[in-house]
């Protein structure tokens, strides 16, 4: 503890608390959330919206975090902290980070359900399709998604019969996380691209449906966990070009991943 009684986090970059807290502590008893020891650890005043930080990547970071049981949210977000500083940069980039998120719901987190629910034709066709570059891409998908949706749902069993098990594997802390940071690009987008990224979300829940009481839903769950954590490292990868190189890209070449709050 420094002599205001904050957690330090040292010069070094690395974080140096026990523990993060969820929801905004504004700074009661030293505790910090994920963002706050962000701005903590950039020498800013105390906020939960640092602005050394994209503003996409804390979106996703704010909500997965607080979602998270204790241990998962120290083992996986406080890490990731000191990475955060410096991550803010051109409404370009912000908007290919959105891209990025948008197409981890599409090719990673809902082919994950179909796999498990044996859908595995529908699941190839998602994974297998060409990376969203824009959120505007998924214009092309709004048919495919829809069908995706019906394919996956169970004749006479809603979401809300199976009880929280789905809801809770399904529309867990990664893919709330990710809903929160597309949603308002998705809404600006216009009716046709929101609603297909409603169709991505209710697609995962009924393909978990499907498999629930037939497989396991946690080892999924928590695949997609690692998933969104090398989401998040990548988002945390792109930077824009430096100006003194013409020939620098805009962002690598993203590899794909192998994954009110809820839609």
């Amino acid at each position: 503890m420094d002599e205001l009684g904050s957690p330090e986090i040292g010069g070094d970059g690395q974080a140096r608390i026990p523990t993060l807290a969820a929801g905004t502590q504004e700074g009661r008893d030293g505790a910090m959330c994920a963002l706050e020891a962000v701005a903590d650890l950039a020498s800013e005043l105390h906020s939960d919206q640092p602005a050394c930080a994209s503003p996409s990547i804390a979106a996703f970071i704010r909500t997965w975090s607080d979602g998270l049981p204790q241990a998962e949210r120290d083992g996986l977000i406080l890490p990731l902290v000191p990475r955060l500083v410096g991550t803010n940069g051109s409404e370009a980039l912000e908007r290919r980070r959105i891209a990025m998120v948008a197409d981890w719901l599409v090719r990673s987190h809902v082919p994950a359900w179909f796999r498990l629910a044996k859908l595995n034709v529908e699941a190839d066709e998602l994974a297998d399709r060409a990376e969203l570059t824009d959120v505007a891409d998924l214009a092309s998908l709004c048919d495919h998604l829809k069908r995706a949706r019906k394919r996956a749902a169970v004749a006479n069993l809603t979401l809300r019969q199976t009880g929280s098990a789905v809801r809770a594997a399904a529309w867990d802390a990664t893919q709330q996380a990710a809903w929160i940071t597309v949603r308002d690009a998705l809404d600006e987008a216009g009716p046709p691209i929101f609603a297909a990224g409603w169709d991505a979300a209710y697609a995962a829940a009924y393909a978990a449906t499907r498999a629930y009481g037939k497989a396991p839903l946690e080892p999924t769950r928590r695949m997609l966990q690692q998933s969104a954590l090398a989401l998040v490292e990548r988002l945390i990868e792109v930077r824009d070009p430096d100006p003194a190189r013409s020939d620098a890209p805009a962002v690598p070449a993203p590899a794909h991943p192998g994954a009110e709050l809820r839609p």
